[in-house]
C-alpha cells in the first residue's frame, strides 16, 4: 500500500468513518510498537546552525546489490524505491493516517454514485511542475503510466486489481481495446477522471487505493513497453519530478542526485544527495566512521549499538514485516486472464500441517534475542502500519510446540520407520523444502532457528538449494513458482492501501503462495465494494478476512518491526514522523561533513 471531494460534508463524513475504523479494531496488546516507539525521537536534535547546502551521504542497507530500476512502473525492490522517494512524486499528498489530502500538486473529487474519481492540478502548479528535464507534468503523463501498466506487454508486478477495477482496463490488458475506456483526460491535460465498474469503487482508493504517480510520456515516445523495463531511461537516466535528480549510477552500489532547482515545492536547502549500499554487518562500523549522515539501522545489531556518540536514533512503525508463506499453487500466467491456480495435491495443501508449523515457529524468541525486541510476534495478517484495520482480539500463531505435535498426530504425520521424522499420513516420505534469504549473520541464525524448531515437531525440513539464498535470487525463484520450494520465510514492504486484495487476491500476481479461495476472494471483493463506504460493515469485513486468512493459513506472519533510522550529528530539521511535511526539502546540514565516533 496503502483529498478534494464533491462537498465539504462528504469530505468530513470520509475523515469521521476513518476515524471510526481506528477505534473499532479492539484495543491494541503487549505487541503495541508504539511502547518502543516511544522509546525514540521521530524528529532529530539538533540546534546548531546550519551551513548553506551540502551533500547528505545516505546509506541503504543490503546485502545484494541495488536493482537499480528506478521506473516506479517497474520496480519490485525496498531499496530502489528508497532511492526513489529523492526523485519520484504523487500528484496527490497524504496525511499521517495515510488518507490523501489537498495538500499537494493537485485536488481530488470523487462521486461514489457513479463510480468516479477526478484528479486535478492545482492552476498555480500548472507552469511549475516540471520533469526533471524541463517538460511539463501533465494528468496526460499519468494516463501513460496507466496505459503502460495495463498493456498487454506489461512484464511488471503493478497490473493488479487496483487498475482490473477501472472499466475497459482489462479489455485493454487483453488486447481488445485499444484504449482504457474508463480514464479520459482533458484538453487542457490539467484533469482526469477515472471511472470504476459498478459496485468496485472502495472506501481505500483515498488510501492509495489508486495509482498516482505519473511517468513522462514524451520520454519514452516511440519505445515500445516491453523494451521499458531493460532501458536506461528506466535506470541510470530515469526522471521524474521530485526534489532531487540522477545524475550518475554506479551499477548495484552508488546513486548520485543533485537538487532540483524547479521543483514545485520550492528547492532543497541541501546541494545533493549522494546514496550508498552498505552491508547489514558493516553499517554500524560505517556509522561510527562517519560514512552516511542517515542509515536504515539493522535492529539485529541495536543490542550493541544503544548508547552512540556520533549519531542519534529515530524510531518509527515500520512498512515492512516478516512472514512464512506456503507455496499452494501455480500462477497461469495468461495475460488474458492471469491467476493463482491452486493444486490440491501440493505438498502443503494439508491444513493441519501448515497451523502445525505456525505453532512449532518461536517468532517470539527471534524478536527478543535477535532484534533486541524491536521486532516483535504478529498476531494478524493486517500490519501495524494499517493499525487502524487490525483486529487484535486475535492471537495469531503463537509459539506451542505440543500443541504443534497434537496437530500432526490427530492429522496421522506419525514417524513410522522410527527415522525421527513423520511420514504422510499415506506412510510416504515428507520432506519439505524451505527457501530462506541469507547475505548476514542474522539471516544464517534465523533460517537455522527456523529449520530446528520445525524438526523439533518430527519434520523433515531442508533449505532449497542446500543453504541460504541471494536476496535477487530468492525472489526470483518464488515468482517463477520454483518446484525446490514448498514453503519460504519472505517480508512485504506494504503500501498505503490497506485493501488486502493486492498481496493476497486470486489476480494478483504478487500473491507468490498462490492460493486463493471462494471465502477469502468473497470477503476481499466486499472489501472493495461500495458497500464498503459504510465504516461499521467495512470494519466488519476487515476482520472476517484477518480471521478466514489464519483459518486458511496460505500464510503467517512472523514478525512485526520497529523501524530505526540512525542520523549523524551534523543533521538537522530531518524527520520520520508521518506527519512531518516537506522532509525532503527542509533537511539540511550543520557542518561540512560527518561526525566521526
Amino acid at each position: 500500500m496503502k483529498r478534494f471531494v464533491k462537498t465539504t460534508a462528504i469530505f468530513l463524513t470520509v475523515i469521521l468513518m476513518f476515524t471510526m475504523v481506528l477505534t473499532a479494531c479492539g484495543t491494541k496488546d503487549a505487541y503495541d510498537p508504539n511502547k518502543t516507539i516511544e522509546n525514540f525521537h521521530m524528529t532529530v536534535q539538533n540546534d546548531a546552525a546550519p551551513i548553506k547546502g551540502g551533500t547528505l551521504m545516505y546509506g541503504i542497507v543490503s546485502d545484494s546489490p541495488l536493482a537499480g530500476i528506478f521506473s516506479n512502473m517497474f520496480n519490485e525492490d525496498a531499496p530502489t524505491a528508497e532511492v526513489g522517494n529523492f526523485f519520484w512524486e504523487s500528484l496527490l499528498d497524504m496525511n499521517a493516517e495515510r488518507v490523501y489530502t489537498n495538500e499537494g500538486a493537485a485536488t481530488f473529487t470523487y462521486d461514489i454514485d457513479k463510480c468516479t474519481f477526478t484528479i486535478t492540478i492545482k492552476p498555480e502548479y500548472k507552469d511549475k511542475l516540471k520533469w526533471h528535464d524541463g517538460e511539463p507534468v501533465t494528468c496526460d503523463d499519468l494516463l501513460f503510466a496507466y496505459e503502460v501498466i495495463c498493456s498487454p506487454d506489461y512484464d511488471g508486478i503493478r497490473y493488479d486489481e487496483m487498475f482490473q477495477r477501472i472499466v475497459g482496463a482489462e479489455e485493454y490488458h487483453a488486447g481488445t481495446a485499444t484504449t482504457i475506456s474508463g480514464i479520459s483526460v482533458s484538453d487542457d491535460k490539467q484533469s482526469i477522471t477515472f471511472t470504476y465498474k459498478p459496485g468496485e469503487f472502495p472506501p481505500s482508493i483515498l488510501s492509495g487505493g489508486i495509482w498516482t504517480t505519473p511517468e513522462p510520456r514524451h520520454y519514452y515516445a516511440g519505445m515500445a513497453v516491453k523494451d521499458m523495463r531493460a532501458s536506461d531511461k528506466s535506470r541510470s537516466k530515469a526522471i521524474g519530478f521530485g526534489p532531487f535528480k540522477i545524475t550518475n549510477v554506479v551499477e548495484g552500489e552508488s546513486v548520485q542526485l543533485v537538487r532540483f532547482d524547479d521543483y514545485f515545492r520550492g528547492p532543497a536547502k541541501l546541494d545533493g544527495v549522494n546514496v550508498q549500499i552498505v552491508s547489514t554487518d558493516l553499517t554500524p562500523a560505517a556509522m561510527e566512521e562517519g560514512k552516511f549522515d542517515i542509515i536504515e539501522f539493522p535492529t539485529a545489531k541495536y543490542g550493541d549499538y544503544k548508547t552512540p556518540t556520533n549519531y542519534q536514533y529515530l524510531g518509527y512503525t515500520s512498512l515492512v514485516y516478516s512472514y512464512v508463506a506456503f507455496k499452494l499453487g501455480k500462477w497461469s500466467g495468461d495475460a488474458e486472464n492471469g491467476s493463482c491456480v491452486v493444486d490440491p495435491n501440493a505438498k502443503m495443501a494439508d491444513v493441519n500441517l501448515r497451523k502445525a508449523m505456525a505453532y512449532s515457529y518461536d517468532a517470539e524468541t527471534m524478536g527478543e534475542t535477535l532484534y533486541s525486541g524491536l521486532r516483535y510476534r504478529a498476531t494478524t495478517i493486517m500490519d501495524p502500519y494499517h493499525s487502524g484495520y487490525q483486529d487484535l482480539t486475535l492471537k495469531g500463531y503463537y509459539y506451542d510446540p505440543e500443541k504443534a505435535k497434537q496437530i500432526l498426530d490427530d492429522a496421522g504425520y506419525k514417524d513410522v520407520n522410527s527415522d525421527g521424522f513423520r511420514e504422510k499420513p499415506d506412510g510416504s516420505p515428507l520432506v519439505i523444502n524451505f527457501a530462506s534469504m541469507g547475505g548476514n549473520e542474522t539471516a544464517e541464525t534465523i533460517a537455522q532457528m527456523t529449520v530446528q524448531d520445525w524438526k523439533a515437531v518430527g519434520l523433515n525440513i531442508q533449505l532449497s538449494t542446500g543453504g541460504t539464498i541471494e536476496f535477487n535470487l530468492f525472489y526470483d525463484l518464488v515468482e517463477a513458482d520454483d518446484p525446490g520450494i514448498d514453503v519460504y520465510a519472505g517480508a512485504w514492504s506494504v503500501g498505503d492501501d490497506p485493501s488486502p486484495s493486492g498481496l493476497w487476491g486470486t489476480k494478483s500476481p504478487l500473491n507468490y503462495t498462490r492460493y486463493s479461495s471462494p471465502t477469502l476472494q468473497a470477503t476481499m471483493d466486499n472489501i472493495n465494494s461500495n458497500k464498503a463506504w459504510d465504516a461499521k460493515y467495512r470494519t466488519e469485513q476487515y476482520n472476517l478476512f484477518q480471521k478466514q486468512f489464519e483459518d486458511e493459513i496460505p500464510v503467517f506472519p512472523t514478525l512485526w518491526r520497529v523501524g530505526l533510522k540512525a542520523v549523524n550529528n551534523r543533521v538537522k530539521n530531518y524527520s520520520v514522523d508521518p506527519e512531518a511535511k516537506d522532509v525532503w526539502i527542509k533537511t539540511e546540514l550543520t557542518a561540512d561533513s560527518p561526525y566521526v565516533k
